[in-house]
C-alpha cells in the first residue's frame, strides 16, 4: 500500500511541478525581454550579453581583415577616451579594464561592457559608469559598414600606443 501512496503523490507531484513553474514565471513578468544597458560591468546580464555578441560582427572582420586598420580605429578610440576623460576632470590613468565595445553600423556605441583588472586602480565603479555612458553620448567610431560590430580587449590607461617611423628607428613601418 506505501508503495502505491508513494506513486500517487509523486505522480501528482509531477503534474502540478509544470503548473508551479509556469506560476513562478508568471509572477517574474512572463516574456519580457531583458534589454543590455548601454553600459555593464561584465559579468552581469549574462543571457542578453551572449545573445547580444551573437549578433555583431567583429571590428576586425568589418575592416576587412586588416589588423592594421581595426588597430589605428581602436587606438583612436582609446586616445578620444582619454581625451575625453581629461576634459571633464575624470582621472582615468592606472586604471585597467577588461572591456567589451558595441557599435551599431554608423559607428554610435550600443554598449559598454568592462571589468577592472585585478591590477588596476581602485575606482569607484559608479563614477566608472557614468564616466563610460558620458562618453557613449559624445563620441563617434570612425567606421561605417553595413552590420554592427563590437570589440573585445584589454585596456590600460594611460594609452602608450604611437607609430614608430623611419626617422626615430631607422626603419621603414611595416605598411
Amino acid at each position: 500500500m506505501t508503495f502505491l501512496v508513494k506513486n500517487i503523490c509523486f505522480s501528482i507531484l509531477l503534474i502540478m511541478l509544470p503548473a508551479f513553474v509556469n506560476g513562478q514565471y508568471a509572477l517574474r513578468g512572463g516574456d519580457q525581454k531583458e534589454a543590455l544597458p548601454k553600459v555593464f560591468v561584465l559579468g552581469s546580464h549574462e543571457d542578453v550579453y551572449e545573445k547580444t555578441i551573437s549578433e555583431y560582427n567583429q571590428l576586425l572582420a568589418v575592416c576587412d581583415n586588416d589588423l592594421k586598420v581595426a588597430f589605428e580605429k581602436w587606438i583612436s578610440m582609446m586616445l578620444e577616451m582619454e581625451a575625453y576623460a581629461k576634459q571633464i576632470t575624470y582621472d582615468l590613468r592606472g586604471v585597467k579594464v577588461w572591456i567589451h565595445v558595441f557599435w551599431d553600423s554608423k559607428g554610435s556605441i550600443d554598449h559598454i561592457g568592462y571589468h577592472l583588472k585585478p591590477n588596476s586602480r581602485n575606482v569607484d565603479t559608479k563614477e566608472l559608469n557614468a564616466f563610460f555612458t558620458s562618453f557613449v553620448g559624445e563620441y563617434q567610431f570612425p567606421l561605417l559598414t553595413d552590420s554592427r560590430y563590437s570589440h573585445y580587449t584589454t585596456v590600460s590607461f594611460p594609452v602608450f600606443a604611437k607609430r614608430i617611423n623611419k626617422s626615430t628607428s631607422g626603419k621603414e613601418p611595416d605598411d
